[in-house]
């Protein structure tokens, strides 16, 4: 669709390239595994899972991988400190090879899984998740002296969430009680591959900023770009209301209305229901992909066939432009090779 004037930042997680122009490089897809409530956690304190459930859900992110071109990031999420070490030994036990990023909303645990990679020599796959406004410098201090050299940098600004606002937050800082900017701390906390998180905010409250950052972010910084899109979808509380109460009063039990209008051969009034919600799922990542996004976490792992198809269609459309605009496609497992 277009093309940077910035050079653009490759980053490489174990051959995994993330980033350059739109259209170089296929779209890194992460996904959430472990997080509340997942069914397969049996004990989210101590990291007991149901192993072959988990391993076969991320089998089968890797056979779409072999099968489109994109390639996957694993989103580990956890409370406590001993269940990312459960969590970590396990996925490593099945893919000695792939990243995955490390996400918490207590910081102590996170600080936790900062020195345990360090220690267990997993700290060159592992990608902080995140250093935002309200990182402690505790945590900032653990990652500083940490082997961890990868991070989410999060462009949120709960002032301003506007392009100016985000901005603010990555360069100049003053935000939230930190002095620094989060490009500035990262630098400082030994972060040489950072991923810009452009801060994905409901609508009605900045989202169009959280799309408009991406542009600014690949334009300004050069850097790997993306967000965890999904949860404009997950925020979107219109949607709620919608599925719950007024589709239930037009669809269900109205087996002559369903079968008037053919939804009997797509799931009936679950399947409509579904489809009311993941078509903007689905949407919101296209158009964050469709603007040079370059890491799309799509949220839970269960979800990883819907978004096998629409990342591969994507990077297609943008592997053709970027030809057209002068560029060349840069990796021979693109889908654009594998599946046209």
């Amino acid at each position: 669709m277009f093309r940077f004037e910035k050079e653009q930042t490759v980053l490489d997680f174990n051959g995994i390239k993330i980033g350059g122009q739109p259209g170089e490089y296929p779209r890194v897809l992460g996904a959430s595994i472990f997080y509340n409530k997942h069914e397969t956690v049996l004990d989210d304190h101590t990291g007991k899972i149901d192993k072959p459930k988990a391993e076969a859900l991320w089998n089968r992110c890797m056979e779409l991988y072999d099968i489109t071109g994109n390639p996957y990031f694993i989103q580990i999420i956890a409370e406590f400190g001993e269940a990312f070490e459960s969590y970590f030994s396990w996925f490593d036990s099945i893919d000695n090879k792939t990243p995955f990023l490390m996400d918490s909303s207590a910081p102590a645990a996170l600080a936790h899984a900062c020195e345990y990679v360090t220690e267990v020599g997993l700290a060159d796959r592992a990608i902080y998740n995140s250093i935002n406004g309200s990182i402690p410098q505790e945590n900032i201090d653990v990652l500083a002296a940490s082997d961890v050299n990868s991070a989410i940098v999060l462009a949120f600004n709960p002032g301003d969430p506007s392009v100016v606002g985000r901005e603010k937050v990555l360069v100049e800082g003053g935000v939230a009680g930190q002095a620094k900017g989060m490009l500035q701390i990262a630098e400082e906390a030994g972060i040489t591959r950072p991923i810009l998180d452009t801060a994905a905010t409901p609508l009605g409250l900045g989202s169009g900023g959280s799309f408009r950052e991406i542009l600014a972010c690949k334009a300004i910084h050069g850097l790997p770009t993306g967000g965890a899109y999904h949860n404009m979808t997950v925020s979107w509380t219109w949607l709620k209301r919608w599925r719950k109460s007024v589709l239930a009063e037009h669809y269900k039990g109205n087996d002559v209305l369903l079968e008037q209008m053919g939804h009997h051969h797509f799931g009936g009034f679950e399947g409509i229901k579904q489809a009311a919600w993941s078509s903007p799922d689905i949407g919101c990542n296209i158009l964050a992909m469709a603007l040079g996004a370059d890491l799309i976490m799509f949220g839970p792992i269960e979800n990883c066939e819907g978004m096998a198809t629409t990342a591969a269609f994507t990077d297609i459309v943008l592997a053709e432009a970027c030809r057209e605009l002068g560029g060349e496609v840069q990796d021979p497992n693109h889908p654009l090779h594998k599946l046209i």
